[in-house]
């Protein structure tokens, strides 16, 4: 299950938002190599990491950190405006009350030391179930032209905004996605997933109390 972090109940979950910080950098500047992200403190924050960022964190039932994704309004400073714009050569830098960008999408292992194969699918699907009650119509994202056929393979309707873009780490490019009940329908099928994969809690696992329609405020 992924839980809606923002404003609300930022301050209760605040040791797997730290916990999160941790895993990223570990995650990008040692997994990675973004050394531009290095800290002393071995915490990847960027300059996006503020109260105005929602984080859609996958827990375990004890409230450890597996995965999870950042989303932020597009109306505001965000990666693609502010940081990649030179990507963006077909068409405008989305900014859209109705569009918002995911960014730092992660994976972490288990307890057991595994990955389960339907952990990204879940995030995804939990981003589209955030997009559809928010009645976003897009999601903009900045991501390696690696992780392109992963979001293919989930069902999302892409539309390029620009062609791949080397950057010192690799090569990116610049996307919308549709949000649709439709494409939320195809994810959860190609990956078998039944019901929703996303809720809103005051406070996290074990105490965590699902709050459901609290995700529309």
């Amino acid at each position: 299950m992924l839980y809606l972090i923002d404003r609300r109940n930022r301050a209760a979950f605040d040791s797997q938002i730290e916990a999160m910080h941790r895993i990223r950098h570990q995650i990008y500047v040692d997994g990675r190599g973004w050394r531009a992200l290095a800290r002393p403190d071995r915490r990847e924050v960027d300059q996006f990491d503020t109260e105005a960022a929602t984080y859609l964190l996958s827990l375990d039932g004890d409230g450890q950190v597996v995965g999870g994704v950042r989303l932020l309004p597009t109306t505001g400073p965000h990666l693609m405006r502010d940081v990649f714009s030179h990507i963006v050569t077909w068409g405008r830098v989305p900014s859209d009350d109705r569009i918002y960008e995911m960014t730092r999408l992660f994976l972490w292992r288990s307890a057991g030391g595994e990955k389960r194969p339907e952990a990204a699918a879940e995030i995804l699907c939990a981003t589209l179930e955030f997009a559809l009650v928010r009645r976003l119509s897009h999601i903009s994202v900045v991501c390696d032209t690696f992780f392109l056929p992963r979001l293919l393979e989930n069902g999302w309707k892409v539309h390029h905004l620009g062609l791949p873009t080397p950057y010192e780490e690799g090569s990116c490019i610049a996307i919308l996605l549709e949000v649709s009940a439709e494409q939320l329908q195809r994810s959860r099928t190609r990956r078998g997933i039944t019901g929703p994969c996303l809720t809103f809690s005051l406070y996290p696992p074990p105490h965590a109390a699902r709050i459901d329609h609290a995700i529309a405020a």
